[in-house]
């Protein structure tokens, strides 16, 4: 069945992203005592098939929950080794040399904690609602071993937001790039965003006529995820 989603209110998506990237800092200056700008780089969206291909090959870390409230779905944030190391240092203020020490390993669960639920209340916040979360496993495998999990309990007409994310800790040359995707079930998160029954320009309520409602026919996409998990 393709997904019905109101034209005009793709932008509040963006919105929503980005009061997310805001809730993120926050969080880091409050749980992690870092101070910290998060920029969205780029925003984009694509089926749940793509994901492998927009993750590339070889080995990343990777954060997973599974949202068990509105829009349901999963929330997906990956990043390079590189960038891990990078954060176990900023954590610990120990270097990592080869193996993550128990300590560093630590370091690396409570930011992805703390990333990920930051991310997660900004746009709960926003969509007036909360969203009920646990806690994130957080993983080191090959790109088709993580995307294979995330899509395991993900609807074939999902559509994926993917956004790349800069996090640069002020006062410090510490940057670090996350890729993050969130898989929600197509009929909770455009229900949601229909209830954002405002203006994008002036913040002001407004009401949506049906004449002004786009169908986006998404069946040549979901058969290529079919034929991607071999169904």
């Amino acid at each position: 069945m393709p997904l019905l989603i109101d034209v005009r209110k793709l932008s509040l998506i963006t919105e929503l992203i980005q009061d997310g990237a805001e809730e993120v800092a926050g969080s880091l200056a409050s749980l992690a005592g870092v101070e910290a700008c998060v920029e969205i780089k780029s925003l984009s969206f694509v089926q749940p098939g793509d994901i492998p291909t927009e993750m590339g090959t070889g080995q990343i870390h990777s954060a997973r929950i599974r949202l068990t409230e509105p829009p349901y779905g999963v929330f997906l944030m990956t990043f390079s080794t590189e960038t891990a190391a990078e954060i176990a240092r900023l954590m610990t203020g120990t270097p990592v040399e080869g193996e993550f020490t128990q300590m560093q390993q630590s370091a690396l669960q409570e930011m992805c904690n703390i990333l990920t639920s930051g991310f997660i209340d900004g746009i709960a916040d926003t969509l007036e609602t909360t969203i009920d979360m646990g806690t994130p496993t957080v993983e080191v495998a090959d790109t088709s071993a993580v995307a294979d999990a995330a899509l395991s309990h993900v609807r074939r007409d999902s559509l994926t937001i993917v956004l790349d994310s800069l996090v640069d800790i002020k006062e410090t040359d510490v940057a670090f790039s996350l890729r993050i995707f969130l898989i929600p079930d197509p009929g909770s998160f455009v229900h949601l965003i229909d209830q954002l029954d405002r203006d994008v320009e002036t913040g002001e309520p407004t009401n949506v006529a049906d004449t002004e409602v786009e169908e986006l026919d998404m069946s040549a996409d979901v058969s290529a995820f079919e034929d991607s998990a071999g169904r």
